[in-house]
């Protein structure tokens, strides 16, 4: 690959560049977007060639790769306007040109790249990697990191033909996994988008009873993270939403009836009367859904089916004091060592938090945990 274009330069195109750019890599990279966006990537060095999108016919010209960054839409207009493009640009194109995308569905976008005529080349693809930030000024060249990619090449599409996107998946540290459009839609509406759903629909109906008099602020752990992602930006979701309703609605329909089971589950209990617990209160199907729940969530992390189970990761209890965060990454730090991912499990007023730390191999975290050892931490592999 001696060029590649990125339709769309926000924040995963951005970070396509910048790992590019950080390798010094031989690759010209051709940012396509908007006038003030590419103002900012040339001020930024973060391309080499810069285009409007409407300026389709030079873009298209002497380029390996097309990777269409964009929203959902704006990805099949772009996908229609190659189709359209002039024979006479087409014929003048000397080798094959691999057109891919990182769309959060995949059945539409992947019906439209189908179409594109020779010299393109079209394998749909998207990866599970992203931030609540969607600007190139956040760009992370190790955001897809042991992140999933999917590839989703149309029936009989040789290997060797999207070689250039698995080489470039595998050089920004994701896995690929070859999908059918119509497989990957299906479960993203499982894992992704009916979970934004549920989280939107959650934060949108807390009832006035708590809104009069604003006890929405004592709300816990539990229920601020399951309304995060309610937070999510509409113009991005709409584009899901419109492109992949159709299994959306149908596991929204089936978590609607293990919420009826949960419910009826509910009613079935016997309660306390007077101070006194019934004999049998009913509770046997209750217990069976909190089981296969922790079923469910206990798959979701079976050894060597999840990227993210390859990071190494470590605990350790915190004190509720200024400096507390930076007297356990500082001598990481000092040591060399590259923490891939941090969250603060616990947080309450006066009460010792628990750090989780994660590295990208059993060495590293091995080394993490003798250093902080030393320094009276009581640090645990997880």
């Amino acid at each position: 690959m001696e060029r590649i274009t990125l339709v769309g330069f926000g924040l995963l195109a951005s970070s396509v560049a910048s790992a590019i750019k950080q390798a010094n890599l031989p690759v010209k990279i051709r940012a396509v977007s908007s006038p003030s966006t590419l103002e900012r990537a040339r001020q930024m060095n973060l391309a080499d060639e810069f285009f409007g999108y409407d300026q389709t016919a030079e873009w298209v010209k002497d380029t390996d790769v097309i990777l269409l960054c964009s929203p959902i839409l704006h990805i099949l207009k772009t996908l229609d306007d190659l189709s359209k493009l002039p024979s006479e640009i087409l014929q003048a194109c000397s080798k094959k040109i691999l057109v891919s995308d990182i769309g959060s569905t995949k059945v539409e976008i992947c019906k439209a790249g189908t179409k594109l005529p020779a010299p393109f080349v079209f394998v749909g693809s998207h990866p599970m990697a992203g931030s609540e930030k969607r600007t190139l000024e956040y760009n992370d060249p190790s955001i897809f990191e042991n992140a999933y990619w999917f590839v989703c090449p149309p029936d009989g599409t040789k290997e060797e033909d999207y070689k250039p996107l698995l080489q470039l998946i595998d050089f920004v540290g994701a896995h690929s996994v070859v999908f059918p459009p119509e497989h990957h839609d299906r479960t993203m509406a499982w894992v992704s988008h009916m979970p934004q759903m549920l989280s939107s629909t959650l934060a949108a109906n807390i009832p006035e009873r708590l809104l009069n008099y604003n006890y929405q602020h004592y709300a816990g752990r539990a229920f601020r993270d399951m309304t995060r992602i309610a937070a999510s930006g509409w113009n991005m979701w709409h584009d899901i939403a419109v492109t992949n309703r159709g299994e959306t609605v149908r596991a929204l329909r089936e978590v609607r009836e293990g919420l009826d089971e949960t419910i009826a589950a509910m009613d079935r209990l016997q309660v306390v009367n007077e101070g006194k617990p019934a004999e049998n209160d009913c509770s046997e199907n209750l217990e069976k859904v909190f089981k296969a729940g922790n079923d469910g969530r206990a798959s979701l992390f079976a050894p060597g089916r999840n990227a993210a189970s390859s990071f190494s990761e470590v605990t350790v209890p915190l004190k509720d004091q200024p400096g507390a965060l930076l007297a356990v990454l500082k001598p990481l730090a000092e040591a060399g060592l590259n923490v891939r991912d941090i969250e603060l499990m616990k947080v309450r007023e006066n009460v010792a938090g628990t750090l989780l730390l994660a590295f990208k191999t059993p060495e590293e975290a091995r080394r993490a945990i003798q250093i902080l050892a030393v320094l009276d931490y009581d640090v645990k592999d997880r």
